[in-house]
Protein backbone atom coordinates (compact mmCIF):
# COMPACT_ATOMS: atom_id res chain seq x y z
CA UNK A 1 0.00 0.00 0.00
CA UNK A 2 3.08 2.34 0.85
CA UNK A 3 4.62 1.35 -2.59
CA UNK A 4 1.26 2.36 -4.58
CA UNK A 5 1.30 6.00 -2.86
CA UNK A 6 4.95 6.56 -3.40
CA UNK A 7 3.89 6.10 -7.44
CA UNK A 8 1.11 7.86 -7.28
CA UNK A 9 3.19 11.12 -5.81
CA UNK A 10 6.02 10.35 -8.35
CA UNK A 11 3.17 10.40 -11.47
CA UNK A 12 1.52 13.64 -10.04
CA UNK A 13 4.85 15.26 -9.43
CA UNK A 14 5.86 14.16 -13.30
CA UNK A 15 2.51 15.53 -14.77
CA UNK A 16 3.41 18.80 -12.56
CA UNK A 17 6.80 19.25 -13.79
CA UNK A 18 5.48 18.79 -17.83
CA UNK A 19 2.69 21.19 -17.68
CA UNK A 20 5.76 23.91 -16.63
CA UNK A 21 7.88 22.63 -19.07
CA UNK A 22 5.19 22.87 -21.63
CA UNK A 23 4.41 26.89 -20.62
CA UNK A 24 7.67 27.80 -20.58
CA UNK A 25 8.48 26.69 -24.21
CA UNK A 26 5.73 28.99 -25.17
CA UNK A 27 6.86 31.88 -27.58
CA UNK A 28 5.22 35.34 -25.95
CA UNK A 29 3.43 37.58 -28.93
CA UNK A 30 4.74 40.67 -28.95
CA UNK A 31 2.11 43.69 -28.24
CA UNK A 32 1.21 45.68 -31.29
CA UNK A 33 1.28 49.95 -29.87
CA UNK A 34 -1.68 52.14 -30.13
CA UNK A 35 -1.06 55.70 -31.91
CA UNK A 36 -3.00 58.66 -31.72
CA UNK A 37 -3.38 60.10 -35.52
CA UNK A 38 -3.71 62.94 -36.52
CA UNK A 39 -4.36 63.45 -40.63
CA UNK A 40 -3.33 66.27 -42.33
CA UNK A 41 -6.23 68.08 -44.40
CA UNK A 42 -4.98 70.79 -46.15
CA UNK A 43 -1.73 72.41 -45.44
CA UNK A 44 -3.04 75.86 -45.26
CA UNK A 45 -6.12 74.95 -42.79
CA UNK A 46 -4.24 76.92 -40.09
CA UNK A 47 -4.53 79.91 -42.19
CA UNK A 48 -7.90 79.55 -43.00
CA UNK A 49 -10.51 81.91 -40.92
CA UNK A 50 -14.13 82.15 -41.12
CA UNK A 51 -16.30 85.13 -39.41
CA UNK A 52 -19.58 85.75 -39.06
CA UNK A 53 -20.50 88.68 -40.96
CA UNK A 54 -24.06 91.29 -41.63
CA UNK A 55 -24.99 92.30 -45.21
CA UNK A 56 -25.18 96.43 -45.52
CA UNK A 57 -25.40 98.75 -48.21
CA UNK A 58 -21.86 99.92 -49.98
CA UNK A 59 -23.55 103.66 -49.88
CA UNK A 60 -26.64 104.64 -48.81
CA UNK A 61 -28.57 108.30 -48.22
CA UNK A 62 -31.45 109.57 -45.90
CA UNK A 63 -32.97 112.15 -47.84
CA UNK A 64 -34.71 115.25 -46.59
CA UNK A 65 -36.06 118.67 -47.91
CA UNK A 66 -34.10 121.83 -46.57
CA UNK A 67 -37.45 123.48 -45.71
CA UNK A 68 -41.12 122.64 -44.41
CA UNK A 69 -43.77 122.43 -46.96
CA UNK A 70 -46.67 120.37 -48.25
CA UNK A 71 -46.07 117.22 -50.29
CA UNK A 72 -47.63 117.04 -53.85
CA UNK A 73 -45.27 114.56 -55.80
CA UNK A 74 -44.64 111.54 -53.92
CA UNK A 75 -45.05 107.99 -55.25
CA UNK A 76 -42.01 105.70 -55.09
CA UNK A 77 -42.51 102.58 -53.14
CA UNK A 78 -40.29 100.33 -51.23
CA UNK A 79 -37.84 97.98 -53.40
CA UNK A 80 -38.26 101.34 -56.58
CA UNK A 81 -35.25 101.43 -58.60
CA UNK A 82 -34.66 104.60 -59.42
CA UNK A 83 -31.48 106.36 -61.30
CA UNK A 84 -29.44 109.67 -60.81
CA UNK A 85 -31.29 112.92 -61.29
CA UNK A 86 -34.79 111.51 -60.97
CA UNK A 87 -37.14 113.60 -59.22
CA UNK A 88 -38.01 110.98 -56.15
CA UNK A 89 -40.12 114.17 -54.27
CA UNK A 90 -41.85 117.61 -54.83
CA UNK A 91 -42.77 119.98 -52.15
CA UNK A 92 -45.43 122.74 -53.09
CA UNK A 93 -43.75 125.27 -54.93
CA UNK A 94 -45.75 128.36 -55.21
CA UNK A 95 -44.27 130.54 -52.35
CA UNK A 96 -40.50 129.85 -53.76
CA UNK A 97 -41.60 130.73 -57.33
CA UNK A 98 -43.59 134.06 -56.46
CA UNK A 99 -40.13 134.83 -53.97
CA UNK A 100 -37.84 134.21 -56.94
CA UNK A 101 -39.75 136.45 -59.16
CA UNK A 102 -39.28 139.30 -56.72
CA UNK A 103 -36.02 138.60 -56.87
CA UNK A 104 -35.43 138.71 -60.22
CA UNK A 105 -36.79 142.19 -60.76
CA UNK A 106 -35.37 143.41 -57.66
CA UNK A 107 -31.95 142.74 -59.53
CA UNK A 108 -33.39 143.83 -62.80
CA UNK A 109 -33.69 147.45 -61.58
CA UNK A 110 -30.58 147.74 -59.07
CA UNK A 111 -28.73 146.37 -62.93
CA UNK A 112 -30.35 149.03 -64.66
CA UNK A 113 -30.03 151.85 -61.59
CA UNK A 114 -25.92 150.97 -61.82
CA UNK A 115 -25.68 151.05 -65.71
CA UNK A 116 -27.49 154.67 -65.08
CA UNK A 117 -25.33 155.27 -62.38
CA UNK A 118 -21.89 154.48 -64.45
CA UNK A 119 -23.20 156.60 -67.16
CA UNK A 120 -23.81 159.53 -65.02
CA UNK A 121 -20.44 159.55 -63.19
CA UNK A 122 -18.58 159.37 -66.67
CA UNK A 123 -20.15 162.97 -66.88
CA UNK A 124 -19.79 163.78 -63.54
CA UNK A 125 -23.12 164.57 -62.42
CA UNK A 126 -22.84 162.22 -59.28
CA UNK A 127 -20.46 161.13 -56.78
CA UNK A 128 -18.28 158.51 -56.20
CA UNK A 129 -20.03 157.44 -53.31
CA UNK A 130 -23.71 157.65 -55.41
CA UNK A 131 -21.95 155.35 -58.30
CA UNK A 132 -20.57 152.71 -54.98
CA UNK A 133 -24.07 152.51 -53.46
CA UNK A 134 -25.16 151.70 -56.64
CA UNK A 135 -22.75 148.97 -56.84
CA UNK A 136 -23.44 147.44 -53.96
CA UNK A 137 -26.87 147.30 -54.17
CA UNK A 138 -26.75 144.96 -57.64
CA UNK A 139 -24.42 142.57 -55.42
CA UNK A 140 -27.22 142.38 -52.73
CA UNK A 141 -29.90 141.71 -55.31
CA UNK A 142 -27.75 139.55 -56.99
CA UNK A 143 -27.32 137.67 -54.34
CA UNK A 144 -30.82 137.80 -52.69
CA UNK A 145 -31.72 136.20 -56.91
CA UNK A 146 -29.12 133.48 -55.66
CA UNK A 147 -30.81 132.60 -52.66
CA UNK A 148 -34.40 132.50 -53.85
CA UNK A 149 -33.15 130.39 -56.88
CA UNK A 150 -31.95 127.64 -54.41
CA UNK A 151 -34.72 128.24 -52.33
CA UNK A 152 -37.24 127.10 -55.82
CA UNK A 153 -34.52 124.33 -56.12
CA UNK A 154 -34.93 122.93 -52.47
CA UNK A 155 -38.61 122.18 -53.17
CA UNK A 156 -37.44 119.22 -54.89
CA UNK A 157 -35.78 115.78 -54.21
CA UNK A 158 -33.23 114.31 -56.95
CA UNK A 159 -31.74 110.83 -56.56
CA UNK A 160 -28.28 111.62 -56.19
CA UNK A 161 -26.90 108.15 -57.54
CA UNK A 162 -28.62 104.92 -58.93
CA UNK A 163 -30.36 102.91 -56.30
CA UNK A 164 -33.15 101.35 -54.41
CA UNK A 165 -36.15 102.59 -52.65
CA UNK A 166 -35.37 100.84 -49.47
CA UNK A 167 -37.42 102.99 -46.88
CA UNK A 168 -40.32 105.77 -46.76
CA UNK A 169 -40.81 107.09 -44.02
CA UNK A 170 -44.23 109.64 -45.26
CA UNK A 171 -47.39 109.81 -47.67
CA UNK A 172 -48.04 111.91 -50.31
CA UNK A 173 -49.71 115.36 -49.44
CA UNK A 174 -48.45 115.34 -45.84
CA UNK A 175 -46.75 118.63 -44.52
CA UNK A 176 -43.34 117.97 -43.92
CA UNK A 177 -40.96 119.74 -41.76
CA UNK A 178 -36.86 120.81 -42.80
CA UNK A 179 -34.90 118.39 -42.21
CA UNK A 180 -37.31 115.74 -41.92
CA UNK A 181 -36.76 112.10 -43.46
CA UNK A 182 -38.92 111.15 -46.80
CA UNK A 183 -37.01 108.31 -47.87
CA UNK A 184 -33.98 105.96 -47.63
CA UNK A 185 -32.01 105.43 -50.96
CA UNK A 186 -29.15 102.54 -51.00
CA UNK A 187 -26.88 102.01 -53.99
CA UNK A 188 -27.62 98.52 -55.56
CA UNK A 189 -24.99 98.22 -57.88
CA UNK A 190 -22.29 96.99 -54.91
CA UNK A 191 -23.08 95.23 -51.17
CA UNK A 192 -20.92 95.39 -48.15
CA UNK A 193 -20.07 92.89 -45.88
CA UNK A 194 -19.30 93.62 -42.31
CA UNK A 195 -17.45 91.41 -39.68
CA UNK A 196 -15.84 92.18 -35.81
CA UNK A 197 -12.31 90.95 -35.56
CA UNK A 198 -10.65 90.73 -31.83
CA UNK A 199 -8.07 92.25 -31.58
CA UNK A 200 -5.06 89.79 -32.01
CA UNK A 201 -6.29 89.10 -35.61
CA UNK A 202 -7.13 92.51 -36.62
CA UNK A 203 -3.20 93.86 -37.89
CA UNK A 204 -3.60 90.34 -39.69
CA UNK A 205 -7.16 90.60 -41.44
CA UNK A 206 -6.60 94.51 -42.64
CA UNK A 207 -3.08 93.77 -44.21
CA UNK A 208 -3.68 90.79 -45.86
CA UNK A 209 -2.26 89.09 -49.03
CA UNK A 210 -3.87 90.33 -51.76
CA UNK A 211 -2.04 88.00 -54.31
CA UNK A 212 -2.89 84.85 -51.89
CA UNK A 213 -4.78 81.80 -53.85
CA UNK A 214 -7.45 82.08 -51.45
CA UNK A 215 -9.00 85.36 -51.85
CA UNK A 216 -11.56 86.79 -48.98
CA UNK A 217 -14.94 84.80 -50.13
CA UNK A 218 -18.92 85.13 -48.90
CA UNK A 219 -21.19 83.05 -48.33
CA UNK A 220 -24.92 83.94 -47.40
CA UNK A 221 -26.84 81.95 -44.96
CA UNK A 222 -29.89 81.95 -47.38
CA UNK A 223 -27.77 80.22 -50.00
CA UNK A 224 -24.24 78.20 -48.68
CA UNK A 225 -24.24 76.44 -51.93
CA UNK A 226 -22.53 79.52 -53.41
CA UNK A 227 -19.32 81.67 -52.40
CA UNK A 228 -18.62 84.85 -53.57
CA UNK A 229 -15.41 86.64 -53.75
CA UNK A 230 -14.77 89.94 -52.00
CA UNK A 231 -12.20 92.54 -51.51
CA UNK A 232 -11.28 94.56 -48.54
CA UNK A 233 -12.76 97.85 -48.35
CA UNK A 234 -12.28 99.81 -44.66
CA UNK A 235 -12.08 99.34 -41.64
CA UNK A 236 -12.30 100.75 -38.26
CA UNK A 237 -9.34 101.65 -36.26
CA UNK A 238 -11.32 102.32 -32.99
CA UNK A 239 -12.20 99.59 -30.82
CA UNK A 240 -15.85 98.39 -30.66
CA UNK A 241 -17.64 99.23 -27.09
CA UNK A 242 -17.95 96.30 -25.04
CA UNK A 243 -16.75 93.93 -27.37
CA UNK A 244 -12.76 94.40 -27.48
CA UNK A 245 -13.25 94.19 -31.20
CA UNK A 246 -12.85 96.20 -35.00
CA UNK A 247 -14.99 96.64 -37.48
CA UNK A 248 -13.49 95.36 -41.12
CA UNK A 249 -15.57 96.01 -43.93
CA UNK A 250 -15.26 93.89 -47.13
CA UNK A 251 -17.22 94.91 -50.57
CA UNK A 252 -18.42 92.47 -53.62
CA UNK A 253 -20.60 93.35 -56.62
CA UNK A 254 -24.41 92.36 -55.82
CA UNK A 255 -25.09 88.78 -57.21
CA UNK A 256 -27.16 88.28 -59.79
CA UNK A 257 -28.28 84.86 -59.13
CA UNK A 258 -29.62 85.16 -55.54
CA UNK A 259 -31.51 88.27 -53.74
CA UNK A 260 -29.22 89.65 -51.32
CA UNK A 261 -30.34 92.41 -49.37
CA UNK A 262 -28.85 94.61 -46.51
CA UNK A 263 -29.14 92.93 -42.88
CA UNK A 264 -29.08 89.33 -44.35
CA UNK A 265 -26.66 87.49 -42.46
CA UNK A 266 -23.51 85.72 -44.38
CA UNK A 267 -20.12 84.06 -43.50
CA UNK A 268 -16.82 85.66 -44.84
CA UNK A 269 -13.63 83.37 -44.88
CA UNK A 270 -9.95 84.76 -45.45
CA UNK A 271 -6.81 83.47 -45.55
CA UNK A 272 -4.44 85.29 -42.85
CA UNK A 273 -1.23 83.85 -44.55
CA UNK A 274 0.80 86.68 -45.83
CA UNK A 275 3.02 84.79 -47.83
CA UNK A 276 1.87 84.03 -51.61
CA UNK A 277 3.90 80.40 -51.16
CA UNK A 278 3.01 80.07 -47.48
CA UNK A 279 2.44 75.95 -46.88
CA UNK A 280 2.37 75.41 -43.30
CA UNK A 281 0.31 73.16 -41.08
CA UNK A 282 0.11 73.43 -37.49
CA UNK A 283 0.62 70.29 -35.54
CA UNK A 284 0.61 70.19 -31.58
CA UNK A 285 3.71 69.93 -29.65
CA UNK A 286 3.26 66.04 -28.60
CA UNK A 287 4.02 65.23 -32.55
CA UNK A 288 7.38 67.13 -32.87
CA UNK A 289 10.54 65.52 -31.54
CA UNK A 290 13.91 65.60 -32.13
CA UNK A 291 16.03 62.84 -32.50
CA UNK A 292 19.07 61.89 -31.05
CA UNK A 293 21.07 60.15 -33.71
CA UNK A 294 21.59 63.44 -36.07
CA UNK A 295 19.84 66.69 -34.03
CA UNK A 296 17.23 66.18 -36.98
CA UNK A 297 13.25 67.59 -36.03
CA UNK A 298 11.00 65.28 -37.18
CA UNK A 299 7.11 63.37 -36.96
CA UNK A 300 6.08 59.95 -37.56
CA UNK A 301 3.91 59.45 -40.14
CA UNK A 302 1.73 56.25 -40.25
CA UNK A 303 1.26 54.37 -43.50
CA UNK A 304 -1.80 52.85 -43.66
CA UNK A 305 -0.81 49.53 -46.17
CA UNK A 306 2.36 48.52 -43.88
CA UNK A 307 0.84 49.32 -40.84
CA UNK A 308 4.21 50.66 -39.70
CA UNK A 309 5.31 54.09 -38.61
CA UNK A 310 8.32 56.00 -40.38
CA UNK A 311 9.97 59.12 -39.85
CA UNK A 312 9.64 62.47 -41.33
CA UNK A 313 12.11 65.66 -40.92
CA UNK A 314 10.60 68.80 -40.92
CA UNK A 315 11.18 72.28 -40.79
CA UNK A 316 9.63 74.44 -37.84
CA UNK A 317 7.61 78.01 -38.44
CA UNK A 318 6.66 80.34 -35.16
CA UNK A 319 4.94 78.91 -32.19
CA UNK A 320 1.23 79.61 -32.35
CA UNK A 321 -1.27 79.20 -29.45
CA UNK A 322 -2.82 76.73 -31.63
CA UNK A 323 0.32 74.64 -31.92
CA UNK A 324 3.57 74.79 -34.09
CA UNK A 325 3.81 76.17 -37.83
CA UNK A 326 5.44 72.99 -39.90
CA UNK A 327 6.81 74.93 -42.67
CA UNK A 328 7.68 71.67 -45.14
CA UNK A 329 8.31 67.88 -44.84
CA UNK A 330 4.18 67.21 -44.14
CA UNK A 331 1.91 66.61 -47.16
CA UNK A 332 -1.61 66.49 -47.28
CA UNK A 333 -3.16 62.94 -46.47
CA UNK A 334 -0.29 62.02 -43.81
CA UNK A 335 -1.10 60.95 -40.85
CA UNK A 336 0.57 62.13 -38.20
CA UNK A 337 1.33 60.23 -34.97
CA UNK A 338 0.31 63.10 -31.71
CA UNK A 339 0.95 60.99 -28.79
CA UNK A 340 3.48 58.72 -27.38
CA UNK A 341 6.04 59.24 -30.22
CA UNK A 342 9.05 58.79 -27.63
CA UNK A 343 8.24 55.21 -27.75
CA UNK A 344 8.50 54.83 -31.84
CA UNK A 345 11.10 53.43 -34.24
CA UNK A 346 11.14 53.39 -38.02
CA UNK A 347 9.37 50.26 -39.14
CA UNK A 348 7.74 50.05 -36.12
CA UNK A 349 3.70 47.99 -36.19
CA UNK A 350 1.35 50.29 -34.60
CA UNK A 351 -2.48 49.90 -35.10
CA UNK A 352 -4.48 53.52 -35.28
CA UNK A 353 -6.27 54.37 -31.74
CA UNK A 354 -10.22 54.74 -32.19
CA UNK A 355 -12.04 56.87 -29.53
CA UNK A 356 -14.73 55.21 -28.47
CA UNK A 357 -17.79 57.13 -26.55
CA UNK A 358 -17.16 58.08 -23.05
CA UNK A 359 -13.47 57.27 -23.22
Amino acid sequence: MKHLTTSLSLMVLTIILAGCSAESSEVTVPTVRPVKLLEVKDVNAASLRTFPAKVAATKQAELSFRLSGQLVEFSLIEGQRVNKGDTLARLDDRDARNTLLNREADHELAAADFKRKGELLRRELISQADYDLAKAQLKSAAANLASAQDQLSYTVIKAPFNGTVAKTNIDNHQIVQANQPVLLLQKDRFIDVVIQVPESLASQVTRFNPNTPFLPSVVFSHSPEHSYPARLKEFATQVTPGSQSYEVVFTLPVPQDISVLPGMSAQLTIDLSHNENHKAVTLPASAIIKRDLDGETIVWTYNSDTGAVQAKVITLGKVTTDGIEVLNGIEVGDKVVVAGVQYLKDDLQVKPLHWQRGV
